[in-house]
């Protein structure tokens, strides 16, 4: 009898126990809840779930960095007038009429154009409260444009040129005869790549992205350029070639032209202002935009739902995911929308950045979407550093900073992870045991529709603890070092408008005709006065770093209760230490330092 009894409460016990996990775990779901506004793109959450917002300090910080700069850059503007009036009046174009307007708009027609490049200083006074950056120095220089490939605000995209790259008969043949003489000398392209002194830059996801039609009522122009570069004497990347391609007729007919630095210097000057245009657009849609903080949305969502605070993925993870859900939605009702940022400033508008986000994720479909290019779509395996680089043959590139300290991160990250998770699980069997981890897996594949978590020969089937840490490494690197690399460059190198610009508003037919007398100035090709506020605005806000927008992955704090995977954190803070020393070291005897990942620069989560 007293046996039955004792069982009956123990039964009950369980049971309540039971209850109120599931209940626990309903309230947790009912408060990070799906929603998929863009059905070919990761799943995020619906709004911003509670305590996920940000702080009081934050939003003043954010919003005090926004209005000076704002206010800053339009007293400029006002004081732009006054010269503007007088060289009006000497030119005799004051002359007030009868009409409504008194010919005022006439009058202030081209206030807000830009006359000259040295315009562009009048933005970086004192009264503005922006510094010019650097890179206003020597932007124009070929030096400094093939140094940017490699450690500037988008890093990520050059590879080794292959022999099918150059082909005469191919997209882009480029001959000796074209680029001959190279920096005062000859070189033979076929030698230069058994050399591997050549690499390219191309953006075949910017292929058709729009219709003439719709570029000419946007008022702004991508090009889909292909850049060959030479690695010379020096170990300096410099541009021998660029490729731009222009529609002629309404019915699509294209003509290709190669322009390298012995064209006319105003054509050379072009032709390296579409490839910062379309680097621009590219960095700020794919590069930043998807493949940081949109693919790490569902991680973090799913980790808030499927695990509990005690699970060793979640204290590991939980960290790296602060502040990323509220940036996110902002992202997605400032940035994203119709009359958004990116429709009303970006180079391809509304439909041209949804197209290119669905390309950039999806892939392009020959069947359905004209192209040359073969565009492949976003496996998340793929954004594991070591499969990157390889996969674009870079590793012997010299002077490729972000690829030397984002390769000591992730090792540093990688050994950190690993000591965590063997902590804790013993063999693969309790991998595949762990039902909450594989409840995670598959609520990232079905409502955070992430495709290729795994290889394709593991069938997302997550078996194994090497896996498992392969995966956590992945989002701990994204989340942290890739975005800091790819985010809080953005005003050294976008602040300064002629260097990277968020759009261009000129169509490029006329570099095309060699015998036109009416080339279109570089200023005229610009964002205009009010336009280049927004972007130098938007640049400085979105590069607040740490300490003010998150912690750094060097301050961060010890997030776990088990002791063993304490001492692994710790273990990975001095790791972290000596890594900023050797950076520090190496920058100390360059000319023009890499900082971006530092470990007390990098930010713990993507949090701007």
């Amino acid at each position: 009898m007293n046996y039955s009894k004792t069982t009956t409460v123990k039964d009950f016990t369980l049971l309540n126990d039971t209850q109120a996990n599931q209940q626990i775990s309903q309230n947790i779901e009912s408060r990070y809840q799906w929603e998929r506004t863009y059905e070919n793109l990761p799943g995020h959450v619906k709004g911003v779930p509670r305590g996920e917002g940000f702080s009081i300090f934050k939003i003043f910080i954010f919003l005090f960095t926004a209005i000076k700069g704002v206010i800053g850059l339009l007293t400029a503007q006002f004081l732009h007038l006054f010269p503007y009036l007088w060289g009006k009046f000497k030119k005799g174009e004051i002359v007030f009429t009868g009409t409504a307007d008194l010919g005022l708009i006439k009058i202030f027609a081209d206030f807000n154009n830009w006359n000259s490049l040295e315009e562009f200083n009048e933005f970086f006074k004192p009264w503005t409260f922006f510094q010019r950056p650097d890179v206003a120095k020597n932007w124009q220089s070929d030096i400094e444009f093939g140094r940017q490939r490699l450690n500037g605000m988008n890093p990520v995209l050059i590879r080794k040129c292959k022999a099918e790259d150059i082909n005469p008969g191919g997209k882009f043949a480029v001959t000796n005869k074209i680029i001959n003489p190279v920096r005062g000398k000859n070189i033979d392209l076929t030698s230069a790549l058994a050399e591997n002194r050549l690499f390219i830059l191309d953006y075949p996801i910017f292929d058709n992205i729009t219709t003439a039609e719709l570029s000419d009522q946007l008022g702004r122009y991508i090009q889909s350029s292909i850049s060959l570069f030479y690695v010379d004497e020096q170990k300096q990347l410099v541009p021998i070639a660029i490729q731009l391609e222009e529609k002629i007729s309404t019915e699509n007919d294209i003509v290709k032209k190669i322009f390298t630095p012995n064209s006319l210097p105003e054509e050379w000057a072009v032709a390296k202002l579409a490839v910062a245009g379309a680097d621009a657009a590219y960095q700020g849609m794919i590069s930043h935009l998807l493949y940081t903080h949109l693919i790490i949305e569902p991680f973090a969502v799913t980790t808030n739902r499927k695990l509990s605070p005690q699970h060793i993925l979640y204290q590991l993870l939980k960290p790296h995911f602060f502040n990323t859900l509220p940036i996110n939605n902002m992202a997605r009702n400032v940035f994203l929308g119709r009359g958004g940022l990116f429709d009303n400033v970006g180079s391809v508008g509304y439909v041209g950045y949804n197209r290119a986000l669905n390309r950039a994720y999806n892939g392009i479909n020959h069947n359905s979407e004209a192209s040359e290019n073969q565009t492949e779509g976003l496996n998340f395996y793929e954004l594991a550093l070591p499969y990157d680089l390889g996969k674009r043959e870079v590793k012997e590139l010299p002077n490729y900073y972000y690829r030397d300290d984002a390769l000591l991160i992730w090792n540093a990250i990688k050994k950190y992870v690993d000591d965590v998770l063997r902590s804790h699980y013993k063999n693969d069997a309790e991998i595949i045991g762990d039902r909450q981890l594989q409840n995670w897996k598959d609520e990232l594949l079905d409502n955070g529709n992430i495709k290729g978590l795994l290889t394709p020969d593991k069938s997302n089937q997550l078996n194994t603890l090497d896996d498992l840490i392969e995966i956590a490494t992945i989002i701990i690197f994204t989340a942290t070092a890739q975005h800091s690399a790819v985010n809080f460059g953005q005003y050294d190198y976008a602040g300064w408008i002629p260097n990277n610009p968020f759009a261009i508003y000129k169509p490029f037919l006329d570099v095309f005709k060699s015998e036109s007398q009416n080339k279109a100035t570089l200023p005229e090709r610009l964002p205009n006065r009010f336009q280049s506020i927004v972007q130098i605005v938007l640049v400085k806000a979105l590069t607040i770093a740490p300490p003010y927008s998150s912690k750094s992955l060097a301050t961060l704090r010890n997030p776990f209760s088990d002791p063993v995977a304490k001492q692994a954190f710790q273990k990975f803070q001095t790791n972290l230490r000596e890594i900023e020393t050797k950076i520090s070291v190496r920058n100390a005897s360059v000319s023009q330092p890499y900082t971006y990942l530092l470990p007390s620069k990098i930010a713990q989560s993507i949090a701007i």
